[in-house]
């Protein structure tokens, strides 16, 4: 399993869900656990993915960094005979289609999860007010998914879009990305999160700027840091998608397929697992 952003909290849990599943299961299969520490480092996760070609695994779950860029050496991968699925971040699916490969996506529906907490949102603010929406890296799938569900919900509730910037899925940058935001659009009401990460960074830059009391925060994945803030009513919500049973499913996944002989091509396109919206008890 070759997982991204290892120091993000979500992944930490994800990785935690993978080893308790292991350890379930410790005579059913061995399990090899590694990541990147930066979002979106390709490189890096090429290296991992040839090793593990090189170790002569039979599957592969991964978590791509990008979901276009990482499609070359994952087809090496099928070539050499590894069992492929894709989690959390998915593929391409025109560069799939365009590749003729079926790679499995084992994950929940990040529109569904980003319309629900955008929905949300919307109900504390009037008509017509104006609302920002900080995204994640452009060559992510789950970026463009999120940022749509934020947009739908948006259109729905008669708000409007102010402005879009990406926080590239950290903390760092999602602060840089809501002081940003906020300097072009000062009458920006709500700040729509793609991540808990960026939505920490955003609260950050709405405490500098003394508009913590009027703007509306939002995030997604429910990490443990978020908790508190969202107890306290400093972010209204966020949607927790997880991460150990994702890694469940896909590992459920691969073990099914690899007992009873199943080919790449028959495996299920979409395992679709559970999100939720998290809000103030």
């Amino acid at each position: 399993m070759v997982l991204k952003a290892t120091r993000n909290e979500f992944f930490a849990l994800m990785g935690e869900g993978a080893r308790a599943h292991q350890a379930r299961r410790r005579s059913e299969y061995e399990l090899t656990l590694q990541g990147i520490e930066g979002e979106t480092d390709v490189a890096a996760q090429e290296r991992l993915v040839l090793q593990a070609i090189e170790r002569r695994a039979q599957a592969l779950v991964i978590v791509p960094a990008d979901s276009n860029a990482l499609l070359p050496v994952l087809l090496k991968a099928l070539k050499a005979g590894l069992l492929l699925l894709n989690l959390d971040n998915k593929l391409d699916d025109r560069a799939l289609a365009t590749a003729g490969v079926n790679i499995p996506f084992v994950g929940p529906s990040n529109f569904l999860g980003s319309r629900t907490v955008g929905e949300y949102v919307a109900k504390q603010l009037p008509r017509g007010a104006a609302v920002g929406i900080i995204e994640g890296p452009p060559g992510s799938i789950n970026a463009k998914s999120r940022s749509d569900g934020f947009r739908a919900a948006i259109t729905a509730a008669g708000l409007r879009l102010a402005a879009v910037r990406s926080g590239f899925w950290t903390r760092e940058l999602g602060h840089g990305a809501a002081l940003e935001l906020m300097r072009l659009a000062p009458d920006t009401k709500a700040l729509l999160c793609g991540n808990d990460n960026m939505a920490l960074g955003a609260v950050q830059a709405l405490r500098e700027l003394g508009r913590s009391a009027d703007v509306l925060v939002s995030g997604y994945d429910n990490i443990p840091s978020i908790r508190p803030l969202i107890a306290q009513g400093t972010v209204l919500a966020t949607v927790d998608q997880f991460p150990e049973k994702q890694a469940e499913y896909a590992l459920d996944a691969v073990l099914n397929a690899l007992q009873t002989g199943m080919r790449q091509a028959d495996l299920p396109s979409i395992i679709q697992s559970p999100v939720k919206l998290v809000t103030r008890p």
